[in-house]
């Protein structure tokens, strides 16, 4: 028996759930209603054939491809997770075929939900759901519904044939098996938040059973199957709890971080909503939150209780729902230093948890906003740190790695982005805005001859030849009568900050004249200093252009200064520590109030030539920078 399924790559679309807790596909919303009928203990010979294509109907190329089914049966409880019975049938156009196994018919009834998960080399997209309806069976009627897990069922077997193979070189093989567990459940808890599943447990089973054989004695056939009996049913356990959990999100859009947003913040964020006028261009400008998980890092060694510090680090995902619950405002930029480093002295668990922590950052803030979300680099965002000698291409995020989990998590909002880069323009025709983001820490990824970074990214800025030429040749060519915001962690060197070394400010001469003779209207042929960075470029501007302000963060404090005509404009830090205008204050006055963070609400006013920047948080209560007003 045969069905045909076809799915379309970015095409297909269904409406959200309104309770996802009460699952069910609306085939009413779905831009590709799709069905699948079968008996009760049907058993190998329901095939299904599957094509798949990209957006565009072109072949969507399955070489190197593997394939799940998943699927909540009918009762609500099992599941199925099949990565087994998928067979390639022609790579090239798409087509691939899944023998579904009879452990997916054991409950009669419509399934909860039921979709294909494609996967190649560790990365994975997944189809729309289907419909999967199982008609009842009522001569074979002692079917008992179970979970059907085969990525475990098969290390399963796995650990007995290492056991059996074994031969003396036990430590080998379990070392081989432990390692294959890990990976796998790294593997189905990467897209998951909040859970932190290790294999503690599983490894003090495993050291009991290699202590036993060992000891020379003999291991029967009874004593593995109690063995796997309880180490089957703590795996199923904790996978349970990551499906419940995955399936909670699934189509969610997160509002309950840690809690959601406090009730101390409700007066203030309602009263900030209320007062965006939206005849104007509104933008929530946020940076330097530092989120960071578990750290009780205190650089200034405040006297406050280790728990405070971490609620300090903790919280900045928290926050993110602050500025994204102001949905009156036409777009959000959470410009850099986004996520920190954590306190662990392993590098690569390090890695592997700050690029955990970039995953469940930018989930939260697209998610939860009602307005496109930009996300920029700060110097804290790549794992970069002091200690340049330790820092490795295998060690910090790499551009590749940062564009794949942005890409991964983060919608199209319709800007121009050339491919892989973390720079980017928006148009907002209605209000006549351009908003212009910045990456300024575009440095190369090269390497000294002890593999070490050659560019540290922590304390080095800098834009490379194709974002430059970017900037002067295709962003900053805009319509007449527009007006240019842009952000950026770093400010340009020489404006709120100058640094006493030049090579830690790479190229931003470069970026300063083409910013002038934008405004200015000119032409110009300009060449960068550092010749490993190289900067050559050409370019023409027709007509003076208007920018209403350059706005960073980086240095944690509120500033602002004019030059050569533009407004050069600084925030402060969202987190509660390092805050370089209140000091410590921020941490024992602030914490678990309305004043606990800062972000501000900038309004441009294209007719009056005006940006006023209204601040929600710290720094409301001061007159210095509850609303900062400029003309430009």
């Amino acid at each position: 028996m045969s069905m045909y399924l076809t799915f379309t790559i970015g095409k297909d679309k269904r409406n959200l759930v309104d309770d996802i807790t009460d699952f069910h596909i609306d085939n009413s919303t779905s831009t590709n209603p799709q069905w699948l009928q079968a008996r009760q203990n049907e058993d190998g010979m329901r095939q299904v054939f599957v094509t798949v294509k990209n957006e565009d109907g072109s072949p969507f190329n399955l070489t190197d491809c593997n394939y799940w089914f998943q699927g909540k049966l009918p009762d609500g409880i099992h599941k199925i997770i099949d990565a087994r019975h998928g067979v390639t049938l022609d790579a090239q156009n798409g087509k691939f075929r899944f023998d579904m196994p009879k452990h997916a018919f054991t409950v009669a009834g419509s399934y909860v939900q039921a979709f294909f998960r494609i996967v190649r080399n560790g990365e994975s997209i997944t189809t729309l759901e289907f419909d999967l309806t199982v008609l009842s069976d009522l001569v074979y009627n002692d079917l008992v519904p179970s979970d059907y897990i085969t990525p475990f069922e098969d290390l399963y077997g796995k650990l007995k044939d290492y056991i059996t193979k074994a031969n003396g070189d036990f430590d080998v093989a379990m070392a081989k098996w432990k390692k294959d567990v890990a990976d796998l459940i790294t593997e189905l808890n990467a897209d998951i938040g909040g859970i932190n599943l290790t294999i503690t447990e599983i490894k003090a089973q495993l050291s009991s059973l290699e202590d036993k054989i060992k000891a020379d004695n003999l291991l029967t056939k009874a004593d593995l199957d109690k063995f796997f009996a309880g180490f089957k049913a703590e795996i199923q356990s904790g996978l349970d709890e990551i499906n419940d959990f995955n399936e909670s999100i699934k189509n969610l859009s997160i509002t309950d971080i840690a809690g959601g947003i406090p009730d101390y913040m409700m007066n203030t964020l309602n009263s900030a909503q209320v007062g965006i006028d939206k005849s104007k261009f509104n933008l929530i400008f946020a940076t330097d939150y530092h989120y960071d998980i578990g750290t009780n890092y205190n650089p200034d060694n405040i006297d406050v209780p280790d728990a405070t510090i971490r609620e300090v680090w903790e919280s900045g995902l928290r926050k993110v729902l602050n500025a994204t619950s102001l949905s009156n405002a036409d777009a959000i930029v959470f410009n850099g230093d986004n996520i920190d480093q954590p306190m662990v002295k392993d590098v690569p668990l390090e890695k592997k948890m700050m690029l955990k922590e970039l995953h469940d950052f930018l989930l939260t803030a697209t998610s939860s906003a009602e307005m496109p979300a930009f996300i920029l680099k700060g110097n804290h965002d790549g794992n970069y740190n002091h200690k340049v000698a330790k820092r490795n291409l295998d060690s910090v995020i790499t551009d590749k790695e940062w564009s794949q989990v942005y890409d991964k998590v983060v919608p199209d909002y319709g800007e121009n982005r050339s491919t892989g880069a973390n720079y980017f323009y928006k148009d907002f025709d209605d209000k006549k805005i351009r908003l212009i983001g910045l990456d300024t820490y575009d440095l190369p990824e090269t390497t000294n001859d002890d593999g070490s970074m050659k560019y540290n990214r922590f304390n080095t800025s800098g834009l490379q030849q194709a974002q430059l030429n970017w900037l002067a040749n295709t962003a900053l060519q805009v319509p007449e009568g527009t007006t240019v915001v842009i952000s950026m962690h770093h400010p340009i060197d020489g404006t709120l900050a100058t640094a006493s070394d030049v090579t830690k400010v790479i190229n931003h001469d470069v970026l300063m004249q083409i910013i002038n003779d934008f405004v200015a209207g000119k032409s110009n042929s300009i060449s960068g200093k550092v010749s490993d960075v190289p900067v050559k470029i050409d370019y023409t501007f027709n007509g003076a252009g208007t920018i209403a302000a350059l706005l960073s963060g980086h240095f944690h404090t509120d500033g602002n200064v004019v030059k050569n005509g533009i407004n050069f404009i600084q925030t402060r830090c969202s987190l509660g520590s390092g805050d370089n205008v209140m000091g410590d204050k921020r941490i024992k006055e602030y914490i678990g109030t309305p004043l606990e963070d800062a972000f501000d609400i900038v309004t441009i006013d294209t007719t009056a030539k005006t940006i006023n920047l209204k601040r929600v948080g710290a720094g409301s209560e001061d007159a210095r920078y509850a609303t900062r007003h400029f003309n430009y």
